[in-house]
């Protein structure tokens, strides 16, 4: 991953900043990864808090060389200070990939559902974040995905219904 050498002067500021904006000439690769580590720290602290382990995870997901650990972790940093909303970033990641990469896409949604599960921790705001970035992406559930939830849901009702069956006969 070839990060470039501006990106070695980050300094963590104590205001709100905008990702895109910052990194707008850097190269198409580098705006990737830093969109990519910006949506994973958005969903990692849609629960309420960014933890050590979630950074930890991260890391291992994003591919770079020692050298650049401290790097990736003040973009980190700066994109927990970020003032757009994961579907503003989302959407630009989109834009930039131009629907040429949909596994990529794909992809990132799966990090962000590992991420999600890294703290063992899955709250409705991170479920709901990932719902959002995959309908931004055209990402929509496969086949599979779908006959799961059509049993878990009716098997949920018809348990209910046994259940309300078993009380009413005690």
């Amino acid at each position: 991953m070839p990060i470039n050498n501006k990106l070695h002067m980050i300094k963590s500021e104590d205001q709100d900043i905008n990702m895109w904006e910052k990194y707008r000439h850097e190269s198409q690769q580098t705006i990737c990864i830093i969109g990519v580590l910006t949506l994973s720290v958005k969903l990692c602290k849609a629960d309420g808090h960014f933890s050590a382990q979630e950074e930890t995870e991260i890391l291992k997901i994003i591919p770079h060389e020692a050298q650049q650990k401290n790097i990736l972790r003040n973009i980190m940093a700066e994109a927990n200070k970020d003032i757009n909303p994961i579907a503003h970033d989302a959407q630009n990641l989109k834009s930039l990939l131009k629907d040429e990469h949909p596994e990529f896409l794909e992809f990132i949604i799966a990090v962000l559902y590992r991420l999600a599960h890294s703290d063992n921790v899955y709250s409705q705001s991170e479920d709901d974040d990932i719902r959002e970035v995959a309908k931004i992406f055209d990402i929509q559930k496969s086949i599979s995905e779908k006959i799961i939830e059509f049993f878990v849901k009716n098997f949920n009702k018809i348990k209910i219904s046994i259940f309300r069956k078993e009380k009413a006969n005690a």
